[in-house]
């Protein structure tokens, strides 16, 4: 698995750990597999700086894998190394030797750029 950007057919941007699932037959990709997907968006600031956000994929669900369908993804990007790295920081459980981090830490907001 590795982290992309999936652009879904409504414009979102996903960001997430993505393996691709195919049909054994016929080797046709019909989906991916997401493990711990988050939506990014983000804007600019006076300084020109883009601030990205990260949110859950889905709040009404505590599930964090998934299969997302493939003809329902337009795009599949490599990120930036910023971008993995606040993703990552996002979704790694914190171990005894970092600092723990407040239920409130999501949606978390990295500056990139």
């Amino acid at each position: 698995m590795a982290v992309k950007v999936l652009v879904n057919s409504i414009g979102q941007h996903i960001v997430a750990d993505t393996k691709q699932v195919e049909n054994k037959e016929t080797k046709e990709i019909v989906g991916y597999w997401l493990k711990n997907p988050r939506v990014g968006s983000y804007s600019r600031d006076e300084n020109g700086n883009i601030n990205v956000q990260f949110s859950p994929f889905c709040i009404m669900s505590d599930e964090q894998e998934f299969s997302y369908r493939a003809n329902d993804i337009v795009s599949i990007l490599e990120p930036r190394q910023d971008v993995i790295d606040s993703y990552t920081e996002l979704t790694t459980p914190a171990t005894e030797t970092t600092e723990e981090v407040s239920d409130e830490a999501e949606p978390v907001a990295a500056e990139v750029g």
